[in-house]
């Protein structure tokens, strides 16, 4: 297997489901719908999981003293919601329509991570959204150079958010990850997910989760994300089936019995 770059989630879920990949990286909202049929996906997609890797986190992102304070504050600003395909896009949709605004309350830009952190520093983009995993390389940029504010979420709109969509919860970013944020914000955040196609064989699948969590701590020492990993919570995925290759990885090691469903027992 060699590793690609790819537009995103989006991309990433119909690229198992074709056979182009063997394994994606998926956020739990693009899930979602590739195996409803729904939002992106003109039809349910053959997909199922290894299992939950580390929390996406939502980070909306501005700059001091641009008038950005809270997520209604969008109204009439110029913000990136991520590039067309990407789980960012998928993200950032979910949360804006949760909290009822649209594409006419503001002024759209389709912007990748890079784009967005440019914008951000230039003074061209008033706001963007940047879904991932805690310590982002493009929020870390964006707050080295300008004044940044990571623009806090209410308990009552986390509510809103978690309602229109299970995949989400509140996330706390603790202080001192993001040069100026010193205390701690809320915000929503989802799990990312490895993904592979239904048909892949068991025992490949097997060996592609075992080797995970057995190399967990080189990989700790390549992406701090990868301390989220644990076998013993991997399989809490809601109703996304579990490949049967990953199920038996975690029977054997961990005790957590994890149906075709995705049902955990213990």
């Amino acid at each position: 297997m060699k590793a690609e770059t790819t537009a995103g989630s989006v991309t990433n879920l119909i690229q198992v489901a074709k056979g182009e990949s063997e394994v994606g990286l998926s956020q739990g909202d693009a899930l979602a719908d590739a195996l409803a049929g729904t939002g992106r996906f003109p039809e349910p997609m053959p997909l199922q999981t290894l299992g939950r890797l580390y929390p996406n986190v939502v980070h909306l992102v501005a700059v001091r003293g641009g008038g950005i304070e809270t997520p209604q504050d969008l109204r009439g600003k110029r913000v990136s919601v991520g590039p067309p395909g990407s789980g960012n896009a998928v993200t950032a949709w979910n949360v804006l329509e949760a909290l009822g605004l649209g594409e006419d309350d503001f002024s759209v830009r389709q912007l990748d991570y890079s784009q967005t952190s440019n914008g951000l520093k230039d003074g061209t983009l008033d706001a963007g959204f940047i879904a991932g995993g805690i310590g982002m390389p493009a929020v870390v940029e964006i707050a080295i150079s300008r004044d940044m504010i990571l623009v806090p979420f209410t308990e009552e709109e986390i509510r809103l958010v978690t309602e229109a969509a299970d995949a989400y919860a509140g996330f706390e970013v603790p202080p001192g990850i993001y040069k100026g944020v010193d205390e701690p914000v809320l915000t929503p955040t989802l799990w990312n997910q490895l993904v592979v196609h239904e048909s892949l064989d068991e025992q490949l699948a097997y060996d592609l989760t075992r080797v995970l969590f057995e190399k967990r701590e080189e990989l700790i020492r390549i992406t701090p994300v990868a301390r989220f990993f644990d076998p013993t919570t991997a399989v809490e995925v809601g109703a996304v089936p579990v490949h049967p290759g990953a199920s038996r990885y975690y029977r054997q090691t961990s005790g957590v019995l994890s149906d075709s469903t995705g049902t955990n027992m213990r």
